[in-house]
């Protein structure tokens, strides 16, 4: 399996909420669009319903005893850590767990699926994947986006330039952000992508939470408490979907995506 960074011609081109489809719009969707991604979200929902139902199977138990916890510290380099001062100094707290619960999640799904991402980039995507939710400061010179993940990949683009990156391993960061909002991101566009979609989701609405053994959901919970987390999300994402139309944020909303983050199965 060759990785996004090998595969400059990946499947994520210009597809639904890639960074070049971004850019190209700021993240609007037309009409077409919309009731393509209603139609994806619909799908999505019922082929996680399918796959969670019913008892663990022998198979998942054999795939939890070899998840290891422990393996989720955030890779030692200077940019993460960068990546992590500015998450801190940048969003709430809440916000900032809930950062840090979403690498944990990817770094045990990766496990679970015996998939190998660049852990940087994967941990740089997951921190970062929120920074411009909270409406605060003026995004840099030149960016008006009007979807959060849009504008979150770019920034992070330029912040990672900014840390010397080639552009090519920034741009794989930019399309897992501005993906990440996606009701699916397949394995083609990209490891790192698809770990990021997955974590996220499960963390906010429960996605593929039977995936994870209930040992590790506990360490990853102990580590970083969901205190506060589904209304605090759920007013942030509201307040997203009202400044901004005819983005996947305010059709996700429109589709019931308060119910979704409040009556997933975790404790708070």
């Amino acid at each position: 399996m060759t990785t996004p960074i090998d595969s400059p011609d990946r499947l994520v081109g210009s597809m639904l909420g890639s960074a070049a489809w971004g850019r190209a719009n700021g993240g609007r969707l037309t009409l077409a669009e919309q009731c393509r991604y209603a139609m994806q979200t619909v799908v999505a929902q019922l082929r996680l319903q399918w796959h969670d139902r019913g008892a663990v199977s022998d198979e998942r138990r054999q795939r939890w005893s070899r998840l290891e916890p422990d393996r989720i510290e955030l890779p030692d380099t200077p940019t993460v850590a960068r990546a992590l001062e500015l998450v801190r100094q940048s969003v709430p707290v809440w916000l900032c767990q809930h950062s840090l619960r979403t690498w944990s999640w990817a770094a045990l799904l990766a496990q679970r699926d015996a998939l190998k991402p660049d852990t940087e980039v994967l941990a740089v995507s997951c921190l970062l994947h929120d920074v411009a939710l909270p409406p605060y400061g003026r995004p840099p010179a030149g960016l008006h986006c009007a979807c959060f993940a849009v504008d979150g990949g770019q920034r992070s683009r330029l912040f990672l330039q900014a840390q010397g990156w080639a552009e090519s391993r920034a741009l794989v960061v930019e399309d897992a952000i501005c993906l990440h909002m996606n009701p699916h991101v397949p394995l083609g566009a990209g490891i790192e992508a698809h770990l990021l979609q997955q974590a996220a989701a499960l963390d906010v609405v429960g996605a593929r939470m039977a995936a994870i053994d209930p040992a590790s959901r506990q360490a990853v919970l102990a580590r970083y408490p969901r205190t506060g987390f589904a209304q605090q999300m759920s007013e942030a994402m509201r307040q997203q979907a009202e400044r901004a139309p005819r983005t996947r944020t305010r059709l996700l909303w429109r589709m019931g995506f308060e119910r979704a983050i409040r009556r997933a199965a975790w404790p708070e």
